[in-house]
């Protein structure tokens, strides 16, 4: 516990790791004159109550100037030179950031896929998945420190990083025998598809679902943004990760080549039967790295499809190193409660592991699926530039997830002049 306590207390300082020994966490009043500030415990962490819904928190919140506290009462006082802090920030910052809430329900609030769905998380429930709570708590800190004359560093309000992420879910819609026949059943009433379809065969910049050149040409607008392309490379396929396509094949190869001469970064997306074989994993980054000649350390899961803790260690397990799924495919927002880079909290045993946890911004689908966010363009434009405001003011980073094939006429929504504004705006 010492280990993770302390590791969150350094989250919170947001660089000012000078002033780690400057906040103790103790309701020991005999000590709090070793701090600046003295954070106390609520009894979260209480082997009684640990890993039991009992030791949820209660809605409504209370708040601390308009950030709600999870843990603790809200409540900020000064004893002497020092100034006690009475909400318990690094309870509340842990609950969101192991995710613990999925943890203590391992079955409960969770989708026909087995996802824990966003609408019925805390943070949706409590009315603050659009605001990164967490580092919200980072500036109660960092102002109780300032206030207590400590020498304070505040972050920048700029974009930390930009992640522009793409998961390959179909390389092509014709180039494979069920693919070509549906294409040509589909369209025999309309020669303008048919043609494209029997061309797709002959060339694969035809196909399409071949936008990868278009996307490029995009995401190169965006100074300094870093681009990550997630790869298939199922072992045993369920019909959610139909269709596969052959790693190495002839498409796939002039693919890879063309996102290493673009300087992409290229990650395992592991497959949506592995999240019922974990032992796939393994298999499924070998495959890959087998065929991209090069180690693979990033990873996403197919359909978002993670039921932590029991998968990560699997990642760690496998080498993954980064890890870019946590968002909720049902509504956008901060599914961690910090718009930064985390490291993972494994709530079993309270370990800060070397697995890195990367915040999903917004993902494609889900402000366009009827089932999720179900929004118009306008809408979904406007709650993304929200979020990124939110990211942009704590020096966050920024995740998007598009997939290539949204981009094809074939996929009949807004997503290609939605992205292009996103584009345009980060690259402002």
């Amino acid at each position: 516990m010492e280990a993770a306590v302390k590791y969150i207390i350094d989250f919170l300082l947001k660089g000012n790791t000078h002033l780690a020994t400057r906040v103790g966490y103790t309701n020991d009043e005999t000590l709090f004159p070793n701090y600046s500030v003295a954070i106390v415990p609520s009894g979260f962490f209480n082997a009684e109550t640990y890993g039991t819904t009992g030791s949820e928190p209660q809605l409504p919140l209370k708040e601390i100037d308009g950030t709600p506290i999870l843990f603790g009462t809200p409540e900020i006082k000064r004893q002497g030179n020092i100034i006690v802090i009475h909400a318990d920030l690094v309870a509340s910052a842990f609950f969101l950031l192991a995710r613990y809430e999925e943890f203590i329900h391992p079955a409960d609030n969770r989708d026909a896929h087995g996802r824990y769905m966003g609408k019925k998380s805390l943070p949706y429930r409590a009315n603050f998945i659009n605001r990164p709570i967490v580092d919200e708590y980072g500036d109660i800190l960092l102002k109780c420190l300032s206030d207590a004359g400590c020498e304070v560093k505040f972050p920048p309000k700029a974009f930390n990083s930009i992640w522009l992420t793409h998961d390959i879910d179909f390389l092509t819609n014709y180039r494979h025998l069920r693919g070509f026949l549906g294409g040509i059943k589909r369209n025999l009433l309309s020669p303008k598809g048919l043609c494209r379809t029997v061309k797709s065969v002959f060339s694969l910049e035809n196909d399409p679902a071949f936008t990868f050149p278009w996307i490029l040409e995009q995401d190169c607008k965006v100074a300094d943004a870093q681009q990550i392309y997630f790869i298939k490379s199922a072992v045993a396929q369920a019909a959610a990760d139909y269709p596969g396509y052959n790693l190495n094949g002839k498409d796939f190869k002039k693919l890879s080549q063309l996102l290493k001469k673009n300087n992409c970064k290229l990650g395992l997306h592991t497959s949506y039967n592995s999240a019922n074989h974990l032992e796939y994993i393994k298999m499924e980054k070998a495959k890959l790295e087998q065929s991209l000649g090069m180690t693979v350390t990033a990873s996403r899961w197919h359909f978002l499809r993670t039921t932590q803790p029991f998968d990560y260690k699997e990642l760690l397990s496998a080498g993954i190193t980064n890890d870019f799924t946590m968002g909720y495919a049902d509504t956008a927002g901060f599914r961690l409660g910090t718009s930064r880079a985390v490291r993972w909290i494994n709530p079993e045993n309270l370990e800060v592991t070397n697995l890195t946890l990367h915040p999903l911004t917004a993902m494609d689908c889900t402000f366009s699926n009827q089932e999720y966010m179900n929004l118009s363009e306008a809408e979904a434009e406007e709650k993304i530039v929200g979020l990124l405001n939110q990211i942009k003011k704590h020096n966050g980073e920024v995740v998007l997830l598009w997939h290539n094939t949204v981009f094809s006429e074939l996929d009949g929504c807004y997503h290609k002049s939605l992205y292009t504004n996103i584009i345009k705006e980060l690259a402002r």
